[in-house]
């Protein structure tokens, strides 16, 4: 098997650049119209690198919002990518925790589904955290690059993203829609009508953080109610 390493880490997040470079250009650009400068756009990307989660920010920012709102929003948001990296720890038994937290830092949904792939096929801890790494300093890079071009194209010419706003809920919507099933399709609904509910009695955003927490809070001892009734019928038997 030949060797593999950090170059050829670098050569296949070129795929994830490519995907990138739109979705970074646009965020430079709506980064300037929210008020933020071409280097705090380039900053935000640099040591956020949060994907859609500064897209939300940059409507918080626009609102008003508090930096403690925009920090649980962000993290709520993100909360996924703990499961993501628990899944991504099989592949580097006797890493050392600075190199994992350094691969954990650069894990995005896209760096996670090229890496799942690219990994399964090299034989040592220490080649995948090279190739990792390559793939995920490679997918960061173009990230932070191409929103310093969006927002200097945004600083150049006058750009205006007519529906952006519902493409940004479409986008929402499909991820959601891609992980709902049949044992977690109560908690989506629940958490829907508490958020209805609550935005008619609370002002502001919070109920977007109540409705969540209420819901995730009841899926998760729904979760823990059918694993006692699954271990008691084992006993059973």
């Amino acid at each position: 098997m030949d060797t593999k390493g950090f170059s050829y880490g670098l050569q296949k997040s070129i795929t994830i650049g490519i995907g990138y470079a739109p979705v970074a250009i646009t965020f430079g650009i709506l980064s300037l119209q929210s008020g933020l400068t071409i280097w705090e756009a380039g900053l935000m990307s640099l040591f956020v690198f949060a994907g859609a989660a500064q897209f939300i920010a940059l409507q918080l920012i626009a609102q008003g919002a508090t930096i403690w709102v925009i920090g649980l929003t962000t993290l709520i948001v993100n909360i996924r990518h703990v499961l993501m990296s628990f899944s991504m720890i099989r592949f580097f038994p006797g890493i050392s925790l600075g190199r994992l937290s350094l691969l954990a830092q650069g894990l995005t949904d896209e760096s996670f589904v090229l890496n799942s792939k690219l990994l399964e096929d090299i034989g040592t801890p220490e080649e995948r955290s090279r190739v990792a790494l390559g793939v995920n300093i490679g997918a960061f890079l173009s990230w932070v690059i191409f929103t310093f071009v969006g927002a200097w194209l945004g600083k150049q010419m006058a750009i205006t993203f007519s529906g952006f706003n519902f493409a940004l809920l479409a986008l929402f919507i499909v991820l959601t829609v891609g992980i709902v099933n049949r044992s977690n399709i109560f908690t989506y609904l629940f958490a829907g009508i508490i958020a209805v509910i609550l935005k008619i009695l609370i002002p502001g955003k919070v109920y977007l953080l109540l409705s969540v927490g209420i819901a995730a809070t009841a899926g998760a001892l729904i979760e823990y109610y059918r694993g006692s009734q699954e271990n008691l019928e084992i006993k059973h038997e």
